[in-house]
């Protein structure tokens, strides 16, 4: 819904680009509400127009792309044409219908002559469409809602860079779906230098915003989400699958009951989960949260198995990676273990000579495969794996330190031996100020 965004009239936004940026900024201009809102839109094509050298007519109105008509301009104009060779605009081309991939739209450079569509027009100055326009990247008229056959502009200010031509076709083109600009330097929406050089429609709930945070103007809401908004108004097209691949174990190794599987799951827009598969039967096993660390049942029969984990991205695509093991008999302490993992309540980990392994040294839980890290009370950090206060539950040279509630974590503690159940000569300020104050061996970096 259209809020006091536009009680102003014909607006530019973001006139003056900040002394932060590095490139033309695209714009928008804010136009009156042209057309009633559809339950449908009005077209799922969008028309990239390469400007010729002859130019690009255009004429000034109601947006209708099949006539070439632009709210924008205030008399007739002819933009001079695309200067930059087939190799980038072949290139821009790949990348616009790359980020629009994942929705029911098509992306063309062919004329659609007079089926209703989207035109973004590329070529030519912002000041050869209208004088006050002077800086911008590209400029699309905006309404808070869809604007039906709109026509928007992408300049050709950024020489042979398709990456910055895509990233401005498709903020352009997104503003006449009624998006606003986004504080994300990973969305098109942005404003903002860094981030991925590609940039993609992204299934967070970000702030609006140019160049600092803040609420959206157009629905009052904190955030936008401009991946679920062109979801809700196009339905899903052919997103790409993310891609996963499994880190540990390794192939053919011998596992125990409750063994972990560690694995890394990327996607162009995000991952919703992972899921373990064992034998073509789903374990009811999930995680969304990276480090993505999925245990297996403990009630898992001893013997070969295969081990598939499925990663999902934010529209249900999937894509899996498998790996054989042995399921064997449960580790101990001091056996059972193979390489640098040791034995923690029963089950194989990585040890303290592997990045991010059961005492090794951190800094924050995301560098440890088990996502745990605490500090002692010098500040010194490593990670940690639960453990039960049991004799045995965790390894040679690792005391299972109380935590409260019988629950404790494993820490190096040479003084300790392998078994003690609160041994340190501090466990119980582990209780109350979640460190503990030991020396700590520290991995060699």
């Amino acid at each position: 819904m259209r809020r006091s965004l536009l009680s102003a009239g014909l607006l530019l936004a973001a006139l003056a680009p900040s002394a932060t940026a590095e490139r033309p900024l695209p714009r928008y201009v804010l136009v009156p509400q042209q057309t009633p809102p559809a339950a449908e839109p009005a077209s799922r094509l969008i028309y990239l127009r390469r400007c010729p050298p002859s130019g690009c007519l255009i004429r000034p109105g109601i947006d209708d792309a099949r006539t070439d008509t632009s709210s924008i301009p205030n008399s007739q104009v002819t933009l001079s044409g695309f200067k930059q060779s087939q190799e980038v605009w072949d290139r821009m081309m790949e990348c616009v219908r790359a980020t629009y991939a994942p929705f029911n739209i098509g992306v063309t450079d062919v004329d659609p002559g007079t089926e209703p569509h989207y035109e973004n027009v590329v070529g030519g100055r912002a000041t050869e469409l209208r004088a006050d326009l002077a800086g911008a990247g590209g400029v699309a008229p905006f309404t808070c809602e869809e604007i039906p056959n709109a026509v928007s502009f992408t300049f050709d200010v950024y020489g042979p860079d398709p990456d910055a031509l895509c990233w401005t076709a498709a903020q352009e083109t997104a503003h006449a779906f009624g998006l606003e600009h986004e504080y994300n330097a990973a969305d098109p929406m942005t404003y903002l230098n860094g981030g991925p050089p590609m940039k993609r429609f992204q299934a967070t709930d970000s702030p609006c915003g140019e160049f600092q945070a803040r609420s959206c103007q157009c629905t009052g809401a904190a955030t936008q989400n401009s991946y679920m908004h062109i979801l809700a108004m196009f339905g899903p097209g052919a997103p790409t699958a993310p891609t996963v691949t499994i880190n540990s174990p390794s192939a053919g190794k011998q596992v125990e009951p409750g063994f972990f599987v560690r694995a890394k799951a990327m996607d162009d827009v995000a991952v919703d989960r992972l899921e373990m598969w064992i034998d073509g039967v789903n374990t009811g096993v999930m995680t969304k949260t990276a480090p993505y660390v999925l245990a297996a049942p403990k009630d898992v029969a001893q013997g070969p198995h295969t081990v598939e984990i499925k990663a999902f991205d934010v529209q249900g695509t999937p894509a899996s990676a498998t790996v054989d093991v042995e399921v064997g008999p449960p580790c101990t302490a001091s056996s059972g273990c193979s390489g640098a993992d040791v034995c923690v309540m029963g089950v194989c980990v990585p040890g303290p000579e592997q990045p991010g392994g059961l005492g090794d040294a951190c800094t924050a839980s995301t560098e440890c495969l088990s996502n745990r890290c605490i500090a002692d009370t010098t500040g010194v950090k490593q990670c940690v794996e639960s453990c039960d206060l049991s004799p045995g539950s965790c390894p040679e040279d690792f005391s299972c330190v109380d935590t409260g509630a019988g629950a404790g974590v494993c820490w190096y503690a040479p003084d300790g031996g392998c078994c003690d159940a609160g041994g340190s000569p501090a466990g119980s300020s582990l209780v109350a100020l979640g460190v503990v104050a030991i020396v700590l061996r520290r991995r060699r970096r």
